[in-house]
């Protein structure tokens, strides 16, 4: 019986023995992975039309580049509540009217955008005129609409009447902040600053 054990023990032994030295041991044999390519033809080419569909977001702060005209209340500019905008707030300047062409997708009502002025109209001359006034106001709301036959065009309010005639026609970068009243504010530098106090807690010794 104590012969079996122990020849048991010797096998299992040899077993282990022979495992060890088989991990221990280098391999010098090497695998090669051959890969080859496979061309796949298709009847029809996959065209732009093909990944249309790929759903995708916003450009990360979108411009457009637009005819800029100035308004002020006046009936003769506007319609007959000269001091109402189409979504019925009060005109002021920071009002921004836009024609109906960018008010669906591109400007909706409530959109917050940044103006730059790129001078004149028809010459470009004195681009950066008005920027300082731009600036000092910051952000636009789009709340007002131009006439059905204006296009591509935005208009800026202003208080006075020798102001939006001093304006005149430019061309103007306007760049989205925030789409309509609800969006998300595209630009983080336009965010409402962070007004939390720090809360102060005594500790006992």
């Amino acid at each position: 019986m104590a012969l079996h054990i122990s020849a048991k023990l010797c096998a299992i032994g040899l077993v282990v023995a022979s495992l060890v030295l088989g991990f221990r041991t280098e391999r010098t044999d090497t695998v090669t992975l051959a890969i080859a390519p496979e061309v796949l033809i298709l009847a029809d080419p996959r065209g732009p039309a093909a990944i249309s569909d790929v759903p995708h977001g916003p450009d990360a702060n979108p411009t457009f580049t637009v005819r800029a005209t100035g308004y002020n209340s006046l009936a003769s500019q506007t319609d007959a509540t000269p001091h109402v905008t189409a979504t019925g707030t009060r005109t002021r300047f920071g009002v921004l009217a836009v024609s109906r062409d960018l008010l669906g997708d591109d400007l909706p009502y409530g959109s917050l955008v940044r103006i730059r002025d790129l001078g004149g109209y028809y010459d470009g001359r004195g681009a950066g005129r008005f920027q300082s006034v731009l600036d000092a106001h910051g952000l636009f709301v789009v709340e007002d609409t131009m006439h059905a036959r204006k296009s591509n065009q935005v208009d800026v309010w202003f208080g006075d009447y020798a102001s939006a005639v001093n304006w005149g026609v430019r061309q103007a970068e306007v760049e989205v902040v925030r789409y309509g009243y609800d969006g998300p504010l595209l630009d983080r530098l336009a965010a409402v600053p962070f007004e939390g106090r720090p809360i102060l807690t005594a500790f006992a010794r």
